[in-house]
């Protein structure tokens, strides 16, 4: 993996992300602290996230990151069942009380990338989240990956690009995951503010 820096904050425990006292700084002071209900920046990047989908519906999809829920809404409408989690606890309560009268939505206190749901699912949801990581908590998520998606199953990535602080940049986590040999990108969208790219899970006979 490519060689990062950290930035500002202590990384979690297992060294595999920015730990969630960062992240807790920003919703005491705001509850939306990345305005996904006023924002239209933020807004279209949802709409165009889901628009980017090569399917119509998915069984199982899984969406660390989930701050308050508004992506999980959207994915609700076009998945069978969605894990959305998050580390920072009074985001998970918000995101419970947007989502919780759908029966289909999970959403679950828990730290990426060490968090997935049992068995397996046909998407995975990366939206501004695997810039946080360190080199172990990439190759990690990497593993983790690599176990749950499915064959023939997608991972949709969208990364802002406007913030030079992550660890890594939206444009490298493009980059490495069309290295993957048992990814294939099928979707590359580069727009103003972000980056979006949504791979295939090849069948496991096709990867040399």
């Amino acid at each position: 993996t490519m060689g990062t820096t950290v930035p500002t904050g202590t990384m979690s425990p297992t060294g595999t992300t920015l730990g969630p006292e960062h992240f807790e700084e920003l919703y005491a002071t705001r509850d939306d602290p990345w305005h996904a209900d006023t924002s239209w920046y933020e807004q279209r990047k949802h709409r165009l996230t889901l628009a980017a989908l090569p399917r119509k519906r998915y069984h199982r999809a899984v969406e660390p990151g989930c701050s308050t829920g508004a992506l999980s809404e959207l994915l609700a409408e076009r998945c069978d069942e969605v894990f959305a989690f998050d580390f920072v606890e009074c985001a998970v309560d918000a995101a419970k009380a947007r989502v919780g009268r759908s029966e289909h939505v999970h959403v679950l206190h828990a730290r990426f990338p060490d968090y997935w749901p049992f068995g397996v699912g046909d998407l995975v949801v990366w939206s501004d989240v695997p810039y946080y990581l360190s080199d172990v908590g990439w190759d990690a998520a990497v593993a983790g990956l690599d176990c749950w998606l499915e064959p023939g199953g997608h991972l949709i990535a969208v990364h802002s690009t406007g913030e030079p602080d992550h660890p890594r940049s939206a444009a490298s986590i493009g980059r490495q995951l069309d290295q993957l040999d048992f990814l294939e990108r099928v979707v590359g969208l580069v727009d103003e503010h972000f980056e979006l790219g949504v791979w295939l899970r090849r069948p496991r006979e096709l990867i040399v």
